[in-house]
């Protein structure tokens, strides 16, 4: 499984991610027509831990983001609930794979294809730091 949107930002120790500044943005128009239909995918997609905090946009566009850490996986990747936010408001970059496998699914997640033994790797992969 593959993570995607993980940065250094969301662990307390010292983890070989890039910062949240580092994150590749774009504010194309073609970026912002795949930004949509994405942010739909990642919404879409079925959850594996669901989590109530709040936190403020770590790039300072000053929205509380609720249930930020809250986990979504398409069977094949996972990410976090506040992805969409950085995807749709500020233009953050998805890795081409990704994006060609949203493509691929017509951007319609796979919800039927996530069982729980794929929801106990997502989790694990998520918060892996070796």
């Amino acid at each position: 499984m593959l993570r995607v949107g993980f940065v250094r930002e969301f662990f307390e120790g010292p983890v070989d991610l890039p910062g949240i500044h580092e994150l590749t943005r774009s504010d194309s128009g073609e970026w912002r027509e795949i930004a949509t239909f994405a942010v739909a995918y990642l919404a879409g997609s079925p959850v594996v831990a669901e989590f109530t905090e709040t936190e403020q946009c770590l790039l300072g566009c000053g929205e509380n983001l609720v249930g930020c850490s809250s986990l979504f996986t398409d069977g094949s990747w996972v990410w976090r609930r506040d992805l969409g936010h950085y995807v749709g408001r500020h233009g953050v970059l998805l890795p081409s794979e990704f994006v060609e496998r949203m493509q691929g699914f017509g951007w319609k997640p796979p919800a039927d294809a996530v069982d729980a033994s794929l929801a106990r790797l997502a989790l694990q992969t998520a918060w892996q730091v070796d």
